[in-house]
Order: C-alpha cells, then sequence, then structure tokens
C-alpha cells in the first residue's frame, strides 16, 4: 500500500511537468507576426475603374519555408496569400534578396492572387481575381507601406 501513496504523487508531477514542456515547444513553433500599415490603390483595369484609396495592414508570417501574407482593410481591399501547396492551392514562395511575395493559384477555378513588398522602398505591389459587381475580374494594388517603430 505505501508504494500506491508514493506513485500517485509522482505520477501527478510528472504530468504537470510533461504539459510544461509541451506547451513550451508549441510556443516554439508558433510564428510571430509581422504587421506593417500602409496607403493603397487599387484599379480594375478590365473595367477601367479605379477604387477608392485605402489605409490597410499587411500581416506576415514566415513557417519554415513557407510565407503568409493576410491584407485586412476594406473589403475590395482585403486578400490572403501564402506560398503553400494543399489540394486546393498552388502556392509559390516569391521571396529574393529583393523582395518579399507569395503567388497562389486556385487549382480549380484557376483565379490567382500575389503580394510583393520591395525591401528597400517597402512598397507593395499585387492582384487578386475576384467576383466585382457580378464580374470575374483581377484588382491591381499597389503603394507605401511603413515599418513598425522599434
Amino acid at each position: 500500500m505505501r508504494t500506491l501513496s508514493v506513485t500517485l504523487p509522482f505520477l501527478k508531477v510528472m504530468r504537470v511537468l510533461a504539459l510544461l514542456w509541451l506547451s513550451q515547444a508549441a510556443l516554439l513553433a508558433q510564428a510571430q507576426t509581422f504587421k506593417m500599415d500602409c496607403d493603397a490603390e487599387a484599379s480594375i483595369p478590365l473595367l477601367e475603374k479605379k477604387l477608392t484609396p485605402a489605409k490597410i495592414t499587411i500581416e506576415l508570417q514566415n513557417i519554415g519555408r513557407h510565407v503568409y501574407f493576410n491584407v485586412i482593410g476594406p473589403v475590395d481591399y482585403q486578400m490572403r496569400v501564402s506560398s503553400l501547396i494543399t489540394e486546393q492551392y498552388l502556392g509559390a514562395n516569391m521571396t529574393t534578396a529583393a523582395r518579399l511575395g507569395a503567388h497562389k493559384t486556385n487549382k480549380s477555378s484557376g483565379r490567382e492572387n500575389q503580394i510583393t513588398i520591395d525591401r528597400e522602398s517597402v512598397t507593395y505591389a499585387g492582384y487578386n481575381d475576384t467576383d466585382y459587381q457580378g464580374k470575374s475580374v483581377r484588382i491591381l494594388y499597389e503603394g507605401k507601406c511603413k515599418l513598425p517603430k522599434q
């Protein structure tokens, strides 16, 4: 009987230590999100239309060899682009010494979207194939971003 009373507290302590170790390992696996605020402009060449300029935020994550961009702003400016390859999407990492970037193609519809950010000038460019007022169009984006203050 003495063995059981010693074993239970030991197992509880080991369980707590294992959970603490796993939680620290999970934190290491998470990527830090880098955010940039940008002044962006958009146009739809097919309709010869310029959209209202907007302030957007670009969230950027780098996990392994994949990059993930999330554009937050007005509905026509929002998009997500990653270099990840899945059953539905074919992604490509376009990052070079001069720029950060990703390109994504929907395998079933053929629609594409892309984002690039020039490292030196911190300018943003991209496009998104989408439906706009009942038509399938490509919206082109460009703008100037500000690096966050450290």
